[in-house]
């Protein structure tokens, strides 16, 4: 067989070599050239290849939520040119031969379904060197090209499911990322049956096509007690969970759930019903972390009279490419009595919201000069504030958070009064003198009598510890990615306020402003 292309993946070169190794049985080649390790000893190979493969697996946690520690695959890119087993099963017959003997080596699969996809033949082949060991497989794409349809997708997908079909109850990691969500399976019809072993599922596309006139199979429900980890599309989401909402008691131990991709077109397209999706993922008891991603959600519909539900065991959450605030309002009212550890909004419009739940950590990524979040700092009592790209973070960003506003005693408190640690990522709008006006009203404010004021936009459902609005300084500070310039002045200063500071800003022209942590001088790199 011939060895792999630098630039091709590991996956595409071994599916090359048994196609050019099943032709080599029909037709005489003649004598071919043999490098010398071709031919080393059957023992030496087996030692080199149980090595690699103990380099390629680590100690992790079973589960994200788990305690319990286990042997598993490292992370690495599933087309990746170097990926083991396949890049060297694609070196030579021989090697493959011998690789093949190791059924520990074929427990990682991954799958291509692109307009040069994975040989047939080649999956046969890892799914019978696995023995009957445990799966992890990856279906996916090498090109995603959102304005290139790929019409025979759908039937190579189907052709992949097929092939899978016998061997699903040993399947540990199903992830399929493909272009259309039409290829994409039925949930709980294509596939079916018990998944004793499944851990993490991923039902991804990068392009929603809308409702779908395939046909349904007659197969059962999938059955997947030990589920941890679901990544589903909002279409999976819609024929499968939201159609069938008893099926999600046949999944009650998954703890983490990402929906993505719906966006139905056309003027008159009905978004996601949301009050039904969260109706939904309240049945889950152990969910504690939840994505909402590029989802278009219809906020008109009315929750049923006597409808409740709650999410009050979520830890984490994440909204992106969200395009109504009002979706954010109604899943922070829905969570009003939770206490997140950690929110994270990414590229959404929040204009009009003013409000959200309690949350320790909070970030925004790629927020534009329009969607100003200043009104919901106004409301957040956490310790940690992230800013990410975000085109709003200038001077006037912090004078306004500067400022104090008057509680009902005559002391004055301050946004987000909790808050110790700001990180400041790819923000260069703001100056630094700005950003130290800011720190030294904090330090003020928290040096002075602490009394535990009451907060003035507070409401009698917020919990008692939610309502004192006792002033911290800011004792981590991180500057980092693009930012401004800084004067020798500003970082003795805030070196000496501030505990854990340091600045490295990446300039237009390509210089860095680095503030040394010892000597607290100013270098530029």
């Amino acid at each position: 067989m011939d060895g792999s292309r630098s630039d091709e993946s590991a996956v595409s070169a071994f599916s090359t070599a048994i196609i050019a190794r099943t032709c080599s049985l029909f037709l005489d080649l003649g004598p071919k050239t043999r490098a010398p390790a071709t031919d080393l000893p059957t023992e030496i190979l087996l030692r080199i290849f149980r090595l690699v493969y103990v380099e390629n697996r680590s100690l992790q946690l079973e589960s994200f939520h788990s305690d319990r520690v286990c042997e598993d695959w490292t992370h690495e890119e599933p087309l990746s040119p170097a990926l083991f087993p396949f890049a060297i099963a694609a070196v030579c017959s021989r090697w493959c031969d011998v690789a093949a003997t190791v059924p520990e080596c074929w427990t990682r699969m991954t799958i291509k379904v692109d307009k040069n996809p994975t040989d047939i033949s080649a999956i046969r082949a890892c799914l019978w060197w696995s023995r009957s060991l445990p799966l992890d497989i990856t279906v996916t794409r090498s090109v995603v090209d959102n304005d290139t349809p790929d019409e025979v997708e759908c039937q190579r997908a189907q052709n992949i499911r097929a092939l899978l079909r016998p061997h699903f109850k040993r399947i540990r990691r199903l992830h399929i990322s493909v272009l259309h969500s039409a290829t994409l399976p039925f949930l709980f019809t294509n596939l079916d049956g018990p998944a004793e072993l499944l851990q993490s599922l991923k039902l991804a596309s990068a392009i929603d096509d809308g409702n779908s006139t395939r046909t349904r199979p007659s197969h059962g429900p999938l059955v997947a007690p030990v589920l941890d980890t679901l990544d589903i599309s909002g279409r999976c989401l819609q024929d499968g969970l939201l159609q069938n909402p008893a099926h999600i008691a046949l999944m009650p131990k998954i703890t983490s759930i990402n929906i993505s991709r719906y966006r139905p077109s056309g003027a008159n397209a009905v978004g996601l019903s949301l009050w039904q999706t969260l109706r939904t993922l309240s049945q889950l008891p152990m969910l504690d972390d939840l994505t909402f991603c590029d989802v278009h959600f219809d906020t008109n519909q009315n929750i049923p009279a006597g409808a409740t539900f709650s999410l009050s065991r979520l830890q984490t959450l994440a909204f992106e490419k969200l395009d109504d605030s009002r979706v954010l309002k109604a899943v922070f009212a829905v969570l009003i009595t939770a206490r997140l550890s950690s929110t994270i909004i990414t590229d959404c419009k929040v204009t009009t919201l003013s409000r959200i739940c309690f949350t320790d950590y909070l970030t925004f990524e790629n927020m534009d000069v329009s969607n100003n979040f200043v009104n919901m700092l106004c409301h957040w009592n956490g310790s940690s504030l992230t800013l990410d790209n975000c085109a709003g973070v200038d001077d006037n960003f912090f004078d306004i958070i500067t400022r104090p506003f008057r509680s009902t005693s005559e002391d004055e408190c301050y946004m987000a009064p909790r808050m110790t640690k700001l990180r400041l990522l790819n923000c260069d709008r703001f100056t630094a003198p700005a950003l130290r006006r800011f720190i030294q009203a904090r330090v003020r404010a928290a040096s002075a009598p602490q009394w535990g004021f009451l907060n003035p936009q507070a409401t009698e459902s917020d919990e008692e510890d939610m309502l004192t609005m006792n002033t911290k300084a800011i004792g981590w500070l991180d500057v980092r990615g693009r930012g401004p310039v800084i004067a020798e002045a500003d970082a003795a200063w805030l070196s000496g306020h501030v505990s854990m500071f340091s600045w490295d800003a990446l300039q237009p022209d390509g210089k860095k402003y680095v503030v040394e942590y010892y000597s607290r001088k100013v270098v530029v790199k």
